[in-house]
C-alpha cells in the first residue's frame, strides 16, 4: 500500500517503452517489479526544489525617457532649475532698519492719510495740520528744473472744511507757512511743485527757524539724494499736549519737529531735530543730528 500511496502523490512521471520488467524506485530505493513488457521508473524527491522568484530589473532613468510613457515624466534639461535664493530673505542689517513711513503714517496714527502723489500726508483733525509727511527724493531729478514762479497756497479739498487750515490763520500770527515737504525739493515739474503747496504740508514755523536753519537740512537732504541716488525723507513734528493756536480756525503750533534720511537698501540714516523757537538758531547742521533710535 505504501507503494501505490507514493505513486498517487508523485509529481514527476516518465514514461519509457521497451523490453523489460516494471521497475518503481521509492523513497527508499526499493524496486516493484511487474510482468509486464514495459519498464516503469518512478523517482520522487524527498525534498521538493523550492521556487525561485527573480526580481524584474529597476528600469534606468534614460529608459524610462525613451519609453512610451516619457511624455507623463518632466524633461530634467527643458524644466527651469529652482532658484532657491528666490525665497531667502535678507538677514542683513538694513533689514533691521525702522521703516519710518509705516511707523508714523498709518490709521492709528492719523484722522487721514493724504496722498498728494509725490508725497503722503498724515493728518490730525483735532490739530488741523500735519503730525508727518513723506516722500523720495531722486538725485536725478531735485535739480532737474529749478522752476522759479511758485504757486499759491490753497485749502486741501480732500479734508473736510471743518478740519481745514485756511491761508488766513497764519495771516499776522508771528509764523511762517513753513512746508515740510520742501518746494525746492519738488520744482522739477509743475505737479510736483504744487503738491507741496497744499496747507496740508504746512505748519507754523518760527520765521528764524524757517529761513535760516531748518532750510539747510533741507539742501542738505538733496545733496545726500544726489550721492547716493535716492533717499527716503520722513518729516515728523512734535506737539505737547497743550498746544499753543493759532488763526480763527485754531491751527496748533508745535514745539520742534524731526528730519529724517535713510535709504534702507543702502543702510544709511540720518536724523535731525529741530525746535521751533529761537533758543536754538544753530546754522551748522551737526548741531541738530540726533540719534535715530532715540526718536
Amino acid at each position: 500500500m505504501t507503494l501505490y500511496k507514493n505513486l498517487m502523490i508523485t509529481s514527476t512521471l516518465f514514461l519509457f517503452i521497451g523490453c523489460g520488467t516494471l521497475e518503481v524506485n521509492d523513497t527508499n530505493n526499493s524496486t516493484i517489479t511487474n510482468n509486464s513488457n514495459t519498464t516503469l521508473v518512478l523517482v520522487q524527491n524527498a525534498t521538493p526544489t523550492p521556487t525561485i522568484q527573480i526580481p524584474s530589473p529597476t528600469p534606468r532613468v534614460e529608459d524610462i525617457n525613451s519609453s512610451n510613457s516619457s511624455e507623463n515624466i518632466p524633461d530634467e534639461e527643458s524644466s527651469s532649475p529652482i532658484d532657491f535664493n528666490e525665497h531667502i530673505i535678507s538677514s542683513g542689517s538694513s533689514t533691521t532698519q525702522t521703516d519710518y513711513k509705516s511707523k508714523y503714517i498709518n490709521s492709528k496714527n492719523c484722522n487721514q492719510i493724504i496722498d498728494k502723489e509725490f508725497l503722503e500726508i498724515c493728518y490730525d483733525y483735532r490739530l488741523k495740520v500735519a503730525k508727518a509727511v513723506s516722500y523720495t527724493l531722486e538725485g536725478d531729478l531735485v535739480n532737474e528744473l529749478n522752476i522759479k514762479e511758485r504757486p499759491k497756497f490753497y485749502e486741501e479739498e480732500t479734508i473736510d472744511e471743518q478740519y481745514r487750515a485756511k491761508y488766513s490763520d497764519y495771516t499776522n500770527s508771528g509764523y511762517d507757512r513753513g512746508h515740510l515737504a520742501p518746494d525746492a525739493s519738488f520744482d522739477w515739474s509743475e505737479e510736483s511743485l504744487n503738491a507741496t503747496y497744499s496747507l496740508a504740508n504746512i505748519i507754523p514755523q518760527i520765521p528764524e527757524v524757517n529761513q535760516k536753519t531748518w532750510v539747510k537740512v533741507e539742501k542738505y537732504a538733496r545733496d545726500k539724494a544726489v550721492e547716493l541716488g535716492e533717499i527716503n525723507v520722513l518729516n515728523l513734528v512734535k506737539y505737547n499736549s497743550n498746544p499753543k493756536f493759532i488763526g480763527r480756525d485754531k491751527i496748533a503750533v508745535s514745539i520742534g519737529f524731526y528730519k529724517i534720511l535713510y535709504n534702507r537698501g543702502l543702510n544709511y540714516n540720518e536724523c535731525f531735530y529741530y525746535l521751533n523757537d529761537k533758543s536754538n538758531l544753530d546754522e551748522n547742521i551737526s548741531s541738530h543730528k540726533v540719534n535715530c533710535s532715540e526718536i
